[in-house]
């Protein structure tokens, strides 16, 4: 297989990808702050960075991926006095729908999805290191780290210390050493959850969180930390920060940064009104659809979310579905060089592998050789599993009052009265079809299917 090659933020280079452990390959991507339903937005890193961990299991036999929850936080208390229940009740909410939503985009679960409130312990055995490498200091209740001793603070986002400053949504207090400093542990307020430390009772920061989690599950070391551009800075510079200043060693060799989503090319906000809630989305369209929107544009890229991108993955996937539905029997034991992987390999080259998927099934429409269209459906199944598509069984039943194989069959009768120049029998397959929600178009590769929504 092709080697893998990934764009490493740390760098600013594309790299031939080499693990540490070739036998188990590991991954950690920052997950959700479960204080509400995630929008459409949040589930871009989710399906990207659920596509990478398939290709590295493929690749590799085995890996390792974690994904965290974060369930302590300003936010979650704010949110749980404003609906009147306890900070349990919301997370387990948030978090159940959350998991409702990932199994409808096909999103496998991680390897360890650890909950941050699990691991206070870690987190105090890592700021107790920082304090004794002199890389944090105790005061008022607060423990911080201390950004300038690290000569090479910055080296991710590829800021200056000097320009960090403006815009770097630090608290300017008058406890800390210097502005920078971010905070590691702080004192609780009433009714907000806190925990017994050497400094006093309180709560983990927000950074804190990922460097014990990760090193917990996959070591000090490991192969890849994934998430959002937007947590560059300063998330995932301060969790690099805390591993150096803990243990002397980077955090991950490989930083993968997925871009944000726009949609109809405007920033998602609350005063605009745009912001699409994923659990309303997946209740008017079906996960699948969704996946392929966030498939089809390179992860770096910024995505542009529109009712037209919105109909091409239907219009796609109604294609890919259709081709399926010609096969009389799909094997999963067929020999065949994977130029889906291959496209993957290439820098999670998404769009390059959808379009891979599609020179399939047009080769499928192609072949009037019932035995070869076999061959290429069992193929199309199994290069679609590496992006998680193409896992549905009923796609047309759910709302066609025909079965699939009905339809199928009666296409081929259709195809064979035209050839005989039969019209009068191609059209009552054709109004037949209509009646019972399916129409067909023509294409130069044959003739496709779609159902006529109500």
């Amino acid at each position: 297989m092709t080697s893998l090659h990934l764009y490493n933020s740390l760098t600013n280079k594309l790299e031939k990808f080499e693990s540490i452990d070739p036998d188990n390959v590991r991954m950690y991507a920052c997950g959700p702050t479960v204080y509400s339903s995630p929008h459409i937005g949040n589930a871009r890193p989710l399906v990207v960075f659920d596509v990478l961990f398939r290709l590295l299991k493929k690749i590799y036999g085995n890996a390792t991926y974690v994904r965290n929850l974060t369930d302590v936080d300003d936010k979650i208390n704010k949110r749980a006095f404003e609906r009147n229940i306890s900070i349990k009740e919301l997370t387990d909410e948030v978090i159940a729908e959350f998991h409702k939503s990932t199994d409808q985009l096909n999103v496998l679960p991680p390897t360890h999805e650890p909950r941050a409130t699990f691991h206070i312990k870690e987190m105090l055995d890592i700021i107790n290191l920082l304090i004794k490498n002199e890389f944090a200091y105790v005061v008022e209740g607060h423990v911080l780290f201390r950004v300038k001793k690290l000569d090479n603070y910055g080296q991710l986002s590829k800021r200056s210390v000097e320009d960090m400053i403006p815009g770097s949504r630090v608290e300017v207090a008058p406890y800390k050493e210097d502005p920078l400093d971010f905070v590691l542990w702080k004192p609780s307020k009433e009714n907000e959850p806190s925990w017994d430390s050497p400094f006093g009772k309180g709560r983990p920061g927000w950074h804190i969180e990922c460097s014990a989690m990760s090193s917990k599950y996959l070591g000090r070391q490991f192969d890849i930390h994934a998430g959002g551009q937007d947590l560059i800075f300063p998330h995932h510079e301060n969790e690099i920060a805390q591993n150096f200043g803990a243990f002397g060693c980077l955090m991950a060799n490989y930083w993968v940064h997925n871009g944000l989503l726009l949609v109809d090319n405007q920033k998602m906000s609350k005063s605009i009104g745009n912001i699409i809630s994923l659990d309303e989305i997946l209740q008017k369209l079906d996960g699948e659809i969704i996946r392929y929107v966030l498939l089809s544009s390179h992860y770096q890229k910024t995505l542009n979310w529109t009712d037209q991108i919105v109909n091409q993955a239907k219009l796609a996937l109604d294609r890919f579905y259709g081709a399926l539905s010609s096969a009389t029997k799909i094997s999963d034991d067929v020999d065949f060089e994977s130029k889906v992987a291959a496209a993957l390999c290439n820098n999670l080259n998404t769009p390059l592998a959808l379009q891979r998927l599609m020179e399939i099934t047009d080769q499928i429409y192609k072949t009037d050789d019932q035995q070869e269209k076999n061959r290429l459906c069992s193929i199309l199944k199994k290069e679609a599993e590496i992006l998680g598509l193409l896992m549905r069984e009923n796609w047309f039943q759910k709302d066609a009052k025909l079965s699939e194989e009905e339809i199928a069959r009666l296409l081929r009768e259709r195809t064979k009265a035209k050839s005989e120049r039969n019209f009068q029998r191609a059209d009552e397959i054709r109004n037949y079809l209509l009646d019972n929600k399916i129409k067909i178009e023509d294409t130069k590769d044959g003739p496709i299917w779609k159902v006529i929504l109500d």
